[in-house]
């Protein structure tokens, strides 16, 4: 984490809603990190750490989630969060660009590759849906967490309802990583995530599905429990151009507990390289295979490029 915070560019965009945060971290084809519902910067550092060895990576704030951004998120809709996903990508002045959605993420994804498909030759969704039910207690428990300043750290359930859902994928070996885990979901700010969840309880982007015309990638854990696979076959039926890459004994946060094999099955997918060169459909200043250096190779048994590895069943 100390590596990204030291080598990360960190940058701001006054958009039209609020003042974003954003940052860059690599050298390569861009490749834009749309973050999930709740954690920190911080909390996907390790996994862009690694695909800042093949691209230009970049992260960014959402509305209300950094002090003072202005943000007035009654006013906020889902349509706006991708208006200033665009925003972002005009201001950083970029042409074609690869997306990476985690869960919440996975949503303003999808409605970007909706409405501008030809922006984006590839993208990849881990934990994504189209739609959720909400309970109803899920919706009183939204109505009253409104009702508390701060952030999610200081909720009385909060540890419980993260342990429940996400403790178990931490195995031993990496137990450090689960208070980690816990400290930067806590530091999301309590309105910032009710403004996002109450968003979801309007959202159905079942209809469009066959719209998207972009290859895309659903990742998912085979455990996980906040997202079940069920979501999973509703994207996989409703994509045209789909591929789906299963991670088995793995649960909802793989950029936390399976970090490796997660980032390299988005680098390996976004840019596959074959004997031959890698696609021309690549992201604007992708590089081919002859000049991507040692994280290109080719298509060896044991290379970064040569396929799916490294604990997943790619369907």
């Amino acid at each position: 984490m100390a590596r990204y915070d030291q080598a990360a560019e960190v940058g701001t965009w006054n958009g039209p809603r609020y003042r974003m945060t954003y940052r860059v971290l690599g050298k390569g084809p861009p490749l834009i990190w749309v973050p999930g519902i709740a954690t920190t910067h911080r909390g996907y550092a390790m996994a862009l750490n690694l695909l800042a060895e093949r691209f230009q990576t970049i992260q960014y704030s959402y509305p209300g989630d950094e002090p003072d951004d202005g943000a007035k998120l009654g006013r906020i809709s889902h349509d706006h969060l991708v208006d200033d996903l665009f925003g972002l990508i005009d201001h950083l002045n970029l042409g074609r660009v690869f997306l990476t959605g985690l869960s919440f993420g996975s949503t303003v994804v999808l409605k970007a590759l909706a409405r501008e498909p030809r922006r984006f030759p590839r993208a990849v969704v881990q934990g994504g849906f189209a739609h959720r039910n909400f309970t109803i207690a899920e919706r009183s428990a939204l109505f009253f967490g409104r009702r508390f300043s701060g952030n999610l750290g200081r909720l009385p359930l909060h540890e419980k309802i993260l342990s429940y859902n996400c403790r178990g994928d931490f195995p031993s070996l990496i137990a450090d990583r689960w208070d980690f885990h816990l400290e930067q979901h806590g530091l999301t700010p309590i309105h910032a995530l009710a403004h996002r969840s109450t968003l979801l309880t309007r959202l159905d982007l079942r209809p469009i599905l066959p719209t998207i015309s972009s290859d895309l990638l659903l990742i998912h854990g085979r455990e996980d429990r906040v997202v079940p696979l069920a979501h999973l076959e509703v994207l996989r039926a409703g994509l045209p151009r789909v591929e789906a890459a299963v991670m088995p004994t793995v649960g909802h946060i793989p950029h936390m507990t399976h970090v490796d094999p997660f980032a390299r099955l988005i680098g390996d997918w976004l840019l596959p390289c074959a004997p031959e060169g890698c696609p021309h459909d690549a992201a604007e200043g992708a590089p081919d295979c002859a000049s991507a250096g040692p994280s290109c190779p080719g298509a060896q048994a044991k290379s970064p490029c040569a396929g799916s590895q490294g604990g997943h069943a790619l369907q």
